[in-house]
């Protein structure tokens, strides 16, 4: 046994024999990786629709919301929100009365990024939330007659 091991044929033998092997496992890893990617991409879960109108609530005094529909990009939905206010002399000051509204109903305030306190940022560029739904004002109208504009979608860890 221990002459056949020494064998400089066996030795090119089992070289050979391990190379096939490791060379056929990885072709046969890739294909399973390349049918399954494309499988997932024709099947393409769907998107959890977006949250409804009813997050909101009802709109606060003088104000009207108008659904524009939702929205989906890279699997998340949004929904669209146009606000007509009309005491509101800016965007700015239409999307304020809705937080303040939104604040009054018990959601939170998030700060962006690299804000330290909430005196430091204007109130129309936070977002708020209620744990389950996330609110993001537009001072910009989004529909001809409307004075600012809301985007609402669900709360969720951001992706990596």
């Amino acid at each position: 046994m221990m002459s056949l091991l020494r064998s400089r044929r066996t030795m090119i033998l089992l070289v050979a024999v391990v190379t096939v092997g490791l060379v056929a496992s990885g072709a046969v890893g890739l294909f399973n990786a390349f049918f399954a990617q494309s499988k997932q991409q024709q099947e393409g879960e769907a998107p959890v629709p977006a949250p409804e109108m009813a997050a909101l609530g009802e709109a606060p005094d003088d104000t009207e919301y108008a659904d524009l529909g939702q929205q989906c990009e890279r699997g998340e939905c949004y929904r669209i929100v146009a606000i007509t206010a009309e005491e509101a002399d800016d965007g700015e000051e239409a999307v304020e009365t809705v937080y303040r509204h939104l604040i009054d109903d018990g959601w939170g305030r998030i700060l962006p990024e690299g804000a330290d306190s909430p005196d430091d940022v204007p109130l129309s560029q936070t977002y708020l939330t209620n744990g389950s739904v996330l609110v993001q004002g537009s001072t910009s109208p989004y529909t001809p007659g409307s004075t600012a504009g809301l985007v609402i979608a669900h709360a969720q860890d951001p992706l990596s």
